[in-house]
């Protein structure tokens, strides 16, 4: 639970802190197209928790996890 945590974690502090963006400007960007802007950052959350998922199963088959986390 914890190592899922750390992991999890660190995909979250990726994605924000690679310039993604903040919270802020998550809401002002899609609250600005309307419904259609809801769909899309539902279908973001999806999308990244996707590929979330698959990167950290490819790092688990092919062994890439760091020992020391």
């Amino acid at each position: 639970m914890k190592k899922s945590f750390q992991i999890g974690s660190a995909i979250i502090g990726i994605i924000v802190g690679a310039g993604f963006a903040s919270g802020q400007e998550i809401l002002q960007f899609f609250s600005s197209f309307g419904y259609f802007g809801i769909t899309g950052s539902i279908l973001a959350a999806i999308l990244f928790a996707f590929l979330g998922m698959n990167l950290t199963q490819l790092g688990s088959v092919y062994k890439l996890l760091l020992t020391r986390m």
